[in-house]
């Protein structure tokens, strides 16, 4: 018997199982390795946000020392222009001191030249048979302050009346502002403030000379008596006693204001031959320049040349300083504005005038 071949099958089912196995076993590779790496990419995803926050808050912080340092830069820069102002400003105040110092060593020898000549003179001076208003204790020193020009038909004598003129130390005469009104009265440098001008008035020698007194701080105070009229004789021994009663109640008080004592001058009824100044340092008031807070040197020159502007009229100024201690710039000043108007500038010394 004759068998019939069998066919082979290429695909069984064996084959078919095998092969699904094979690509259920792939898929299930593969789907288990893209989890794995989705879960990668996320950890790697989180670092790299991570990190740009971080680098996010480190620029921010740097932008604000930046901004820090920019502020601090722009301080240093305007205090270095303070600075720089200010060291301008020293160089100044020294220029004039050093011209303040040269001024009066040269103003020393010519009063020493001068006070040669007119004590030579003095024998020369004639004698007043009459009791003079104002009696002169010691003749010797009758005209002491050489180089002051006292003649003329009308002398004007402007004297600082302010809280300074109680002490040659600022903290001293402001302690003596807290006295009362007679105590400020004995207060040394205003006793000699007071007996300077007494002994002024004391030299005249022209008997058509006539003179007036204005006091000035922050205001005016004219002295005016009783007898009449602004200007007063010399050689009446009552009116002259009258006004040294006046001087003797005046009370020194406030700042110096240096501008409405010049300002007055051309106001004046009648323009004065010749201005006696008398003051202890620079003005610390001036109508025309003000200054906020504490007053520096400069300051006070400012308001000094704002004055010396105010004094239109060409009269001659003679100048008495009773210097404050700590304002040396205040004696070249004076002794400008006195040379300038063809004065005469000194510092008494603390023994001047024995009366």
């Amino acid at each position: 018997m004759k068998f019939k071949r069998r066919s082979t099958e290429v695909f069984s089912l064996s084959f078919l199982d095998c092969i699904c196995c094979g690509f259920g076993a792939v898929l299930l590779l593969f789907v288990l390795t893209a989890g794995n790496k989705a879960s990668i990419y996320s950890t790697i995803e989180a670092k790299i946000s991570q990190i740009i926050g971080e680098m996010t808050d480190s620029i921010a912080k740097k932008d604000k020392e930046l901004e820090t340092l920019r502020a601090y830069l722009l301080d240093v820069k305007d205090e270095h222009e303070e600075i720089s102002i200010e060291l301008d400003e020293k160089k100044s105040l020294r220029t004039d001191l050093d011209d303040s110092l040269a001024l009066l060593m040269k103003e020393l020898a010519l009063i020493e030249e001068a006070l040669g000549k007119l004590m030579k003179d003095k024998e020369e001076i004639p004698k007043v048979e009459e009791k003079p208003p104002i009696p002169i204790p010691n003749e010797e020193r009758r005209q002491y302050l050489t180089g002051f020009d006292m003649k003329g038909d009308h002398i004007l004598f402007l004297v600082e009346a302010s809280g300074s003129m109680l002490d040659d130390e600022v903290t001293k005469a402001a302690e003596r502002l807290q006295d009362e009104d007679e105590e400020k009265k004995k207060a040394p440098k205003w006793v000699r403030t007071k007996n300077g001008l007494q002994w002024l008035i004391a030299n005249f020698v022209d008997k058509t000379t006539r003179y007036k007194i204005i006091f000035f701080n922050n205001e005016l105070h004219p002295l005016e008596t009783d007898s009449g009229g602004t200007w007063h004789d010399p050689f009446n021994a009552d009116t002259t006693l009258e006004v040294l009663d006046l001087i003797d109640e005046i009370v020194p008080g406030e700042g110096a204001n240096l501008e409405i004592a010049f300002d007055i001058v051309d106001d004046l009824d009648v323009v004065p031959n010749r201005i006696v100044l008398i003051a202890d340092g620079l003005p610390t008031l001036a109508d025309s320049y003000s200054k906020a807070g504490l007053l520096s040197d400069v300051d006070r020159i400012n308001m000094f040349r704002a004055a010396k502007k105010i004094l239109l009229s060409g009269v001659p100024v003679n100048t008495i300083l009773y210097p404050m201690l700590n304002d040396p710039a205040a004696a070249v000043h004076f002794w400008r504005l006195s040379n300038e108007r063809g004065g005469a500038m000194v510092c008494p010394s603390e023994s001047w005038p024995d009366i």
